[in-house]
């Protein structure tokens, strides 16, 4: 399994909407992609989001990742969204319920 971490930097009276984007429209993308798995986005500041994407394998991580940024120009343009980094790798530890 592979994950990409994603950091971004929003402005906070616009985070909602951001938000409300991302769960109207790219969650649905996100799970039609080959070797998806799972998609989290965590809120740790007013104006800060990161995105948690997990995928089958590296090359599922770089078509995701791809396809990400390709959908954050689209559609987040207008908003005050600035990406900030990514980390991307092998998950060599995992548990779930």
């Amino acid at each position: 399994m592979h994950m990409t971490i994603r950091r971004y930097t929003v402005a906070p009276a616009q985070a909602d909407e951001v938000i409300r984007r991302v769960d109207d429209d790219w969650l649905e993308r996100v799970h039609k992609l080959p070797g998806f798995v799972s998609y989290h986005v965590v809120r740790p500041a007013p104006d800060r989001l990161v995105s948690v994407t997990a995928y089958l394998d590296a090359d599922a991580a770089h078509r995701g990742a791809e396809a990400s940024a390709e959908w954050v120009g689209e559609r987040l343009g207008d908003l005050d969204v600035k990406f900030e980094d990514m980390a991307e790798g092998e998950v060599v530890v995992h548990g779930g319920a």
